[in-house]
């Protein structure tokens, strides 16, 4: 197994990953709940998912496969916002007090990344033209 399907599987494992945060965040919000420390510990493994995946794009962008890539830059933004997103959403929501509104919040911080990492695979797969 070479590392482009390597990079392709932790893309799929990452896209499942987070959109079922999204969705445990959203029942512990409707279940009037925070965030405990089990979602927590998830969005770090999720956070190292997208981390190692990014590794693995960086050194395939480096051996030059980014040349089978349609926009190859646009995919590269689109890691570079996944790596950031849930990091930047900690730190700037962890600090509210009211634990509904910062479960919400990471509940739509979670989609959002969710949708940013589908529109990475979208973009790696996509044969159209390129802009």
């Amino acid at each position: 197994m070479g590392l482009i399907e390597i990079h392709k599987g932790l893309s799929n494992t990452a896209v499942l990953f987070i959109a079922a945060l999204a969705i445990w965040a959203l029942v512990l919000r409707f279940r009037s709940r925070p965030l405990d420390t089990s979602w927590t510990g998830a969005a770090l493994i999720g956070e190292l998912l997208i981390v190692v995946e990014a590794a693995i794009g960086g050194i395939l962008y480096l051996e030059g496969s980014s040349s089978a890539l349609p926009r190859p830059f646009l995919h590269i933004l689109y890691g570079i916002v996944a790596l950031i997103c849930l990091p930047a959403a900690q730190t700037y929501f962890g600090h509210l007090e009211d634990e509904n509104v910062k479960t919400i919040a990471m509940a739509a911080t979670c989609t959002f990344l969710w949708g940013i990492l589908l529109r990475a695979s979208y973009v790696a797969q996509f044969q159209g033209p390129t802009y």
